[in-house]
Formats: structure tokens, C-alpha cells, sequence
């Protein structure tokens, strides 16, 4: 991004489930994943399933090697025994990070999962990012879109009462209806929903991936990232939108 932009308050987003580096093809090669985030060329992305945590899995430091073979400054969100498997949500950015959160979405009896808050320092305002993925059946994403928001949000009612900083999520939501109660929890504090089909990557169906932006957001374009690599690199197609902070 030019700094001109930066000032503009322009910011491109992304999110990308990346399916433990194992392509439609079921090939690992995570270097096709950080072929395609070059491609997008994004300033935020949210990365999904990044890792491993079982024997089957190519048992690389995925978060380092993001680190080391992009220009990013990637934020890990480890779900799991990091003593038994590096594996869970990346966040990564060209923004300075001013500080981190690990927020505990873990359901008793379920799969673990959890969501990474960065809070970054923008040009024209410190903002937040959140990266997530969110469970499978309906009632657990309720609670944990709960929890999510009182740690966001401390509880607050409505979004009059808050001094938050502009707000992003980014995420596998896992849901497969525009409207449901985790949406209606949503709805007050992120207006704008970017969503379009991103699975499966062979044949785009499902809009499981999601940005979700808050009021002080305006998008400009959203697109599905359907070319070169991507089609290939994992289970699900990047989604990516554009946005400005309109201050």
C-alpha cells in the first residue's frame, strides 16, 4: 500500500482458510500459500488452519515460515497443546502491532478455538483486527460469538457507548445462511458483512468465510481471489475486500 493510500484511509483485508498448507490436490506446499498472499497483496490478511497437530500433518513451523518468506508481521493464535502441535489462527500484517490478545472460544466436548486481536497503528487511526474461526454447530458459535464481543466490547449495549477503534474480523464463520443469531449478534457493532462463496474451492457454494467491519468502515470492492494458485493451494478460495475508514 502507497502511503498516499495509508493516508487515505484505504486498506485492503483478507481472510483465507489455508487447510494446513494441503491443497485441493492433496499436496502440502506452503509455498503456494504464500504465493497466493503475494498475489493479493493485502495489509491485513487472517489466516485460518494454519499448522499442524496431527501425525499425518508436515510438521513445520508454519508461523515462522510466514515470518521469514513475507513482508509480514504475523501474529500466531496457537487452539491447541502448543507442547503436541503448532496449530491454530495467523495474523498478518504491514501495520506496526502495538499489542495482542489471545481470546479463549473453546466450548467443553468441542474442538478447540480460539481468536488473535491485534491492535495496529494506522495512519490516520489505531485500529483492531481480529482473526477467527468459529465452531460447527449452531449453538456453539452463539456463545462464542458472545464471548467474543464482551471481550471486544466489555459488555456494552449498544455502540453508542463505546470508544472502541475501528474493528475488524476476519474468519472462517462456519455458517451457511446470511441471517442466523450469530449475524443478529453481530449486527450492532458490524454493520458491513463481506461475504460471497468461497467453498468448496472446486466449485464455490458456501460463503463460510467472512469479513465482518465496523460502522466506521466503508467498503469499495470485495472479490473472491480465483486465479493462478489459489485454485489449487487449499480447500477454500481467499476472500478479499477493500475498504476505507471513513473518520
Amino acid at each position: 500500500m502507497s502511503e498516499r493510500a495509508e493516508q487515505a484511509g484505504r486498506l485492503k483485508l483478507a481472510t483465507w482458510n489455508i487447510h494446513y498448507g494441503i491443497g485441493s490436490d492433496r499436496r502440502f506446499d506452503i509455498d503456494r500459500i504464500i504465493a497466493v498472499l503475494n498475489a493479493i497483496d493485502a495489509d491485513i490478511v487472517g489466516l485460518q488452519e494454519v499448522g499442524w497437530h496431527r501425525r499425518t500433518h508436515h510438521r513445520i513451523d508454519h508461523f515462522a515460515y510466514l515470518r521469514d518468506h513475507t513482508g509480514y508481521t504475523v501474529v500466531e493464535g496457537l487452539v491447541r497443546d502448543p507442547l503436541r502441535s503448532r496449530f491454530g489462527n495467523a495474523l498478518l500484517t504491514r501495520f506496526p502491532v502495538t499489542g495482542t490478545q489471545w481470546i479463549d472460544l473453546k466450548i467443553r466436548g468441542h474442538v478447540p478455538r480460539a481468536a488473535s486481536l491485534a491492535e495496529l497503528q494506522h495512519a490516520a487511526t489505531p485500529l483492531r483486527a481480529v482473526v477467527l474461526h468459529l465452531g460447527l454447530a449452531t449453538w456453539e458459535r452463539e456463545r462464542q460469538a458472545r464471548r467474543l464481543m464482551e471481550t471486544l466490547y466489555g459488555g456494552a449495549a449498544t455502540k453508542q457507548t463505546s470508544t472502541a477503534p475501528p474493528t475488524a474480523l476476519l474468519g472462517d464463520f462456519n455458517m451457511l445462511r446470511a441471517r442466523s443469531p450469530v449475524t443478529d449478534i453481530f449486527a450492532d457493532r458490524f454493520p458491513f458483512c463481506v461475504r460471497l462463496p468461497t467453498y468448496p474451492v472446486r466449485r464455490p457454494r458456501l460463503s463460510l468465510d467472512r469479513i465482518y467491519l465496523s460502522g466506521e468502515w466503508e467498503i469499495q470492492d470485495a472479490r473472491v481471489f480465483d486465479e493462478g494458485p489459489a485454485l489449487h493451494a487449499s480447500d477454500h478460495l481467499p476472500l478479499v475486500a477493500e475498504a476505507r475508514l471513513a473518520l
